[in-house]
């Protein structure tokens, strides 16, 4: 279904809004839908080319939806029967029980779903996400917050590459679609969390200055984090060189000091 015709159809556009920028390659459908089982969740089905090809792979798809006018040509042009349309915002709800999910998503909400996902029970996920971002998921080469929390808490892996080609419009950025697979490496508390965050907002940093400047988020004067922070493990690292043991060495330094 070519997605100019059927915009046209409804008076509509992509809309810039929303992050619309519509799978059409037929390839990328195929494979990414080839991973379909059992209650698939998809994020933003836009004009339901994946959805379709969703449905035909699993027992039933759940696909949200944010905008109204998607809803409406979702509801009109297929007869699913087998696929709940949810007009919701994903990062609004409660995400409903699912096996996988499989989603092209829209590169605007793509790191606060990926933290909400990572958080959820799931096999697995198949996701087509901005290459750059991608690949902070399974590479430490200039890690982030995603980053670490990515390798603490699951193992990615790249499926396929994929060009601005293979959507309408083209975006101005390469895609990928990547698996996630659930592997927590060890117990994950908010004290984790927190010094995560704290340590890659200041990746260039040592370890104790990162900690003394994100002493608010430790609830610290500064004199008594920079007492806690000298005797930090690897106090004298910079952030961007620490994998996520040693970060959890600091982690539990910090829960037993502060």
């Amino acid at each position: 279904m070519d997605p100019r015709n059927l915009l046209s159809r409804y008076g509509l556009s992509a809309k810039k809004y929303y992050s619309q920028n519509f799978l059409v390659s037929m390839h990328v459908v195929d494979k990414m839908a080839s991973f379909a089982k059992g209650t698939v969740l998809e994020v933003g089905p836009g004009l339901g080319t994946l959805t379709d090809r969703l449905s035909k792979n699993s027992d039933n798809v759940i696909a949200v939806e944010k905008d109204p006018n998607m809803v409406r040509i979702l509801s009109q042009e297929y007869d699913w029967k087998n696929v709940d349309i949810v007009f919701e915002d994903i990062l609004d709800m409660e995400l409903p029980e699912f096996d996988v999910c499989i989603s092209s998503v829209p590169y605007s909400i793509s790191s606060p779903l990926l933290f909400k996902l990572l958080e959820s029970d799931y096999e697995y996920l198949i996701l087509l996400l901005q290459r750059e971002f991608a690949q902070k998921l399974y590479s430490y080469e200039n890690p982030s917050r995603l980053t670490i929390m990515s390798h603490t808490l699951c193992d990615s892996r790249p499926v396929m590459k994929v060009p601005p080609t293979s959507f309408f419009p083209r975006p101005k950025v390469n895609s990928m679609v990547v698996q996630i697979i659930p592997n927590k490496k060890f117990d994950v508390n908010d004290n984790y969390k927190t010094v995560v965050t704290s340590i890659l907002t200041h990746k260039r940093k040592t370890v104790r200055n990162a900690l003394v400047d994100s002493r608010e988020s430790f609830n610290k004067g500064k004199d008594e984090m920079r007492i806690i922070a000298d005797n930090s493990p690897h106090r004298d690292a910079r952030g961007r060189e620490l994998d996520i043991y040693k970060i959890k060495e600091i982690s539990d330094y910090l829960t037993a000091s502060v």
